[in-house]
C-alpha cells in the first residue's frame, strides 16, 4: 500500500505507528509525507498553485507538492484541515476543491480520503478563548464539515475524531486526557496515535484490528481493548 498524507502535525500524529501496525497485519506500506506544522488547507493550496518546494520530510522539505504526487503511484492520498479551522466550514472552500483536483491531475490512480481530525481537550484554553465552543460542539462541527466535504468530493472518511470521541465514552474520560496531550492544539498522545493508526489501517486495508497484536511500548495495554472497540465502532459508522 502506498500512502501520501497532505496535512500537518495531526497527520504526523495519526501515522506514528501505522508502519508497525501494517507490518503486523502483513501489509507492506510506503508512506509519503507532505506535511507542514500547523498548515491549513489554504497554505497547501497556495503551495500547490505556486510550486513551493517545502515538502518531503516529516515536517517540510525541499520538494513541491506536485513532485510529491508524481514521485510514486500512490494508492491513497489523504487531506485534512488545520485543527483550529476544522470546525469552520468556510475555511475549507475553495481550497479543498482545488487541492482535490490537483491530486487527481498529478496522482490520477490515487483514491483521495478525508482525514477527520479531533476535538480539543475540554481543558484546552483555545476552546474558550479562540473558538468559544465546547468540546462536544467542536466535534459535531468537525463531523458535519468532513461529512459535507466528503459527500461533495465523493470520498471516504478516516474517522479518527469519531474514534477518540467514542473512546472518551467507553472509558468515562470526560476531558480527553487519555488520548490527547495538554498542549495548545491537543495533539494526540501515544494512545491517541495508536487509535488513529488503527483507524487508518482498518479503513484503508479492510483489515481486522482485533488481529493486530502490536501494541507500542508507550501505550498502556489495559486500554487496548477499549481502543479497538472504539475504532471498530467509528469505522462501522462511516463505512456502511
Amino acid at each position: 500500500m502506498k500512502l501520501l498524507t497532505i496535512g500537518n502535525s495531526f497527520s504526523v500524529n495519526t501515522c506514528r505507528y501505522i508502519t508497525e501496525i501494517c507490518q503486523n497485519g502483513s501489509v507492506e506500506l510506503t508512506l509519503g509525507r507532505a506535511n507542514i506544522g500547523g498548515c491549513p488547507l489554504e497554505r497547501h493550496w497556495y503551495n500547490a498553485m505556486n510550486d513551493v518546494p517545502t515538502y518531503g520530510d516529516e515536517y517540510g522539505g525541499s520538494y513541491t507538492l506536485r513532485e510529491m504526487l508524481e514521485s510514486e503511484k500512490w494508492d491513497y492520498v489523504t487531506l485534512q484541515q488545520q485543527s483550529l479551522n476544522a470546525s469552520k466550514i468556510g475555511t475549507f472552500y475553495p481550497y479543498i476543491d482545488i487541492l482535490a483536483d490537483f491530486v487527481k491531475k498529478y496522482a490520477p490512480s490515487a483514491e483521495i480520503v478525508m482525514h477527520q481530525t479531533w476535538a480539543y481537550r475540554v481543558d484546552n484554553e483555545q476552546l474558550r478563548k479562540d473558538l468559544r465552543i465546547s468540546q462536544a460542539q467542536m466535534f459535531m462541527l468537525i463531523k458535519q464539515n468532513y461529512d459535507e466535504v466528503a459527500a461533495k468530493l465523493g470520498t471516504r472518511i478516516l474517522p479518527v475524531g469519531e474514534a477518540l470521541r467514542i473512546m472518551q465514552e467507553e472509558t468515562g474520560d470526560t476531558v480527553g486526557r487519555l488520548t490527547r496531550k495538554p498542549d495548545g492544539p491537543s495533539h494526540a498522545n501515544e494512545l491517541g496515535e495508536y487509535i488513529g493508526g488503527l483507524v487508518w489501517y482498518a479503513v484503508l486495508t479492510g483489515g481486522d484490528v482485533d488481529a493486530i497484536s502490536y501494541v507500542p511500548e508507550e501505550v498502556d495495554a489495559s486500554y487496548v481493548e477499549a481502543a479497538k472497540k472504539s475504532v471498530k465502532a467509528a469505522v462501522a459508522m462511516y463505512n456502511r
